[in-house]
C-alpha cells in the first residue's frame, strides 16, 4: 500500500514538474519567437526596425519590471492563483497580438503579454521549489 502511494505521488509530482515546465518555456519563447519574427513585421507594418524593435522590448521591459512584484503578490495572495491568472493573461495577450492590426496594437498586446509570463515565470520557479525535496531543486531548476 505504501508503494503505491510512493508511485501515485510521484506521478502527480511529474505531472506538475511538466506543466511548471511548460509554462516557463512558453514564457521564455515568447522572447525568442518574436526575435525570429522582426523583420517579417517590419515588412508587414511597413514600419522601421528601431520601431518593431518595441515588439521584444515591450514584452522584455514589463516582465523584468514585474517579475519580483509578482513573485511577492503570490506569497501575499496565493502561488497558484496568480499563475493560473498569469495564464490566462498571456493566453488572452497572445490572442491579441494574433489578431493586431497595427505595430501599437501588436506592442501594446506584447507588454500584457509580458506581464503574464512575469508570472508565469517568478510563479513556476517557486512552485518548484516546493515540489521537489530539497536535494534535488539545483539539478530540476537547472
Amino acid at each position: 500500500m505504501h508503494d503505491t502511494e510512493t508511485i501515485t505521488a510521484n506521478r502527480h509530482r511529474a505531472g506538475a514538474l511538466a506543466g511548471l515546465s511548460l509554462a516557463i518555456l512558453l514564457s521564455s519563447l515568447g522572447t525568442s519567437i518574436a526575435n525570429v519574427a522582426l523583420p517579417t513585421l517590419a515588412d508587414v507594418f511597413a514600419a522601421p526596425f528601431q520601431h518593431v524593435q518595441w515588439v521584444v522590448l515591450a514584452y522584455l521591459l514589463t516582465s523584468t519590471v514585474l517579475i519580483a512584484t509578482i513573485g511577492r503578490l503570490g506569497d501575499l495572495f496565493g502561488r497558484r492563483r496568480l499563475l493560473l491568472a498569469g495564464l490566462a493573461v498571456f493566453s488572452v495577450a497572445s490572442l491579441l497580438a494574433g489578431l493586431s492590426l497595427s505595430l501599437p496594437m501588436l506592442i501594446a498586446a506584447r507588454a500584457v503579454q509580458g506581464a503574464g509570463a512575469a508570472a508565469m515565470m517568478a510563479l513556476a520557479m517557486a512552485f518548484v521549489s516546493e515540489t521537489v525535496p530539497k536535494e534535488r531543486i539545483g539539478s530540476v531548476m537547472g
